[in-house]
């Protein structure tokens, strides 16, 4: 009776340990708030113009990739085409070649003048644009939680970026897991054309 009573105890505490196990597996990863405090200061002091709505497009960017940019590779294609041709003569240079996104730095914006320059070409920059922008890109099913973190050390930070209605709408965004655009004075200021590419 004893050994069944011991056996069965041990057989719970080996269940009660795989659990524990596979909650600890599966647990987000931590958001590095000195990271987080380092982009705000680093995307203020490049692009004055910036807003909490850029905080949050850079940082979405970086946690899913551009998986919500992209319906087929034939309209991935078209878009680049078109967009291309739109920016031919246009001053890119308010960006550089190439940023890492977020804090994380998971991903990477290459700047359109990469390939208007020769130095990529549009088919190079396609393709890792769609492997960028696969459905397993996500860092995990915790975005809404991790904006509220980034959002808090970006006020902290930058207390100019406090603005109650774009900040509840950019905790509705959060909460549906919703891209934004740039904001308005980022795009007049900098005209952002850009593809995301997974960082190697």
């Amino acid at each position: 009776m004893r050994g069944k009573m011991k056996y069965a105890m041990q057989r719970i505490a080996f269940t009660l340990l795989l659990a524990l196990l596979m909650i600890g597996c599966r647990a987000p990863k931590t958001t590095d708030e000195n990271a987080v405090r380092q982009l705000c200061e680093d995307l203020i002091a490049r692009y004055p113009a910036a807003t909490l709505q850029d905080v949050y497009k850079t940082c979405y960017q970086d946690f899913f990739g551009a998986e919500h940019l992209m319906r087929d590779t034939a309209a991935a294609r078209y878009y680049l085409q078109e967009e291309l041709l739109s920016c031919q003569g246009l001053d890119l240079s308010a960006m550089p070649m190439s940023e890492p996104t977020g804090f994380r730095h998971r991903f990477t914006r290459v700047n359109l003048q990469c390939v208007l320059n020769g130095e990529m070409s549009e088919d190079e920059l396609l393709r890792l644009f769609i492997e960028a922008a696969g459905q397993d890109n996500a860092l995990n099913d915790n975005w809404e939680n991790e904006w509220q973190t980034i959002e808090a050390i970006a006020i902290e930070t930058h207390s100019a970026w406090q603005n109650d209605t774009l900040q509840q709408d950019l905790r509705t965004a959060a909460q549906l897991q919703r891209a934004v655009r740039h904001s308005d004075p980022f795009r007049n200021t900098y005209r952002p054309h850009y593809r995301i590419i997974r960082v190697k």
